[in-house]
């Protein structure tokens, strides 16, 4: 159960972590927009894009660190051992590896916007490929 708690924790972190950084895409690519973003602008102001981004975001945030937890759960059972400063190297490997893989259809999406999502991308990483690994082993 220490691992779902620790994944629902670290979920609740990567929530707070785009409720920081989105509204603030959302400024940037409000003033310089693209095509496709001026055209969804028309149809929906930033602000409903924010209040979505809100409602959407802790639920998935929260269901997707749950999810996380158990996976390290089966990892800590299949692969033990640690590395790159976390309690279990295949598990943190798995989480790098799958935000380098994101990465490059959400730079392709945000392109007017690379350094918010290269913090969110390193606050993703951080989070769950090393924070979560502690916060279950000291649970």
């Amino acid at each position: 159960m220490s691992y779902v708690i620790a994944g629902v924790f670290s979920g609740l972190v990567m929530a707070s972590v785009t409720m920081t950084i989105g509204p603030l895409l959302l400024f940037f690519m409000a003033k310089n927009p693209t095509p496709g973003f001026e055209r969804l602008q028309e149809r929906v102001s930033p602000m409903q894009m924010t209040m979505g981004l809100l409602a959407v975001s802790y639920p998935l945030w929260t269901a997707l660190g749950g999810a996380a937890g158990l996976l390290y759960r089966a990892s800590v059972n299949l692969a033990p051992g640690g590395g790159l400063g976390s309690p279990n190297l295949v598990f943190t490997f798995a989480v790098l590896l799958f935000a380098v893989g994101i990465a490059a259809p959400i730079v392709i999406v945000l392109r007017r916007a690379p350094l918010g999502v290269a913090a969110t991308l390193a606050a993703f990483a951080a989070d769950f490929g090393w924070l979560l690994p502690f916060m279950a082993r000291e649970m």
